[in-house]
């Protein structure tokens, strides 16, 4: 039996389509200064808010809830499920739920821009 010839080239493909198929969720990312060359317009149902949360103190010194949301993980029309990834560069209007639909604006390498609820 002979051994099988391949190239880096064909491993990262080969890879990064086995994760793809296991995962079954597309990553679209964000990042701190994205390039606006060209936007994608991403609307779907949100069916899972990934993030964390961490007590906090509001300015009467009171103790607070402080929710930071890291992705938003959503449905789209084609039935696609979609991971926004979120950070301090994102704009959100209004924090989201499941169930909410919204529309995102997505950079041409995948930097998640804005996010707003829709009706």
């Amino acid at each position: 039996m002979e051994p099988i010839k391949t190239s880096p080239t064909v491993v990262a493909v080969t890879c990064a389509s086995l994760v793809n198929t296991l995962v079954g969720v597309t990553m679209i990312g964000a990042q701190s200064h994205p390039e606006q060359s060209s936007l994608q317009t991403v609307t779907g149902e949100v069916s899972v808010v990934e993030g964390e949360f961490h007590m906090a103190k509001n300015s009467q010194g009171e103790d607070t809830l402080d929710v930071v949301d890291k992705s938003y993980v959503i449905t789209n029309q084609a039935g696609e499920t979609v991971r926004l990834k979120l950070t301090d560069h994102t704009r959100i209007e209004k924090r989201v739920n499941p169930g909410d639909r919204i529309e995102a604006k997505v950079s041409q390498d995948g930097h998640t821009l804005s996010v707003t609820a829709i009706q």
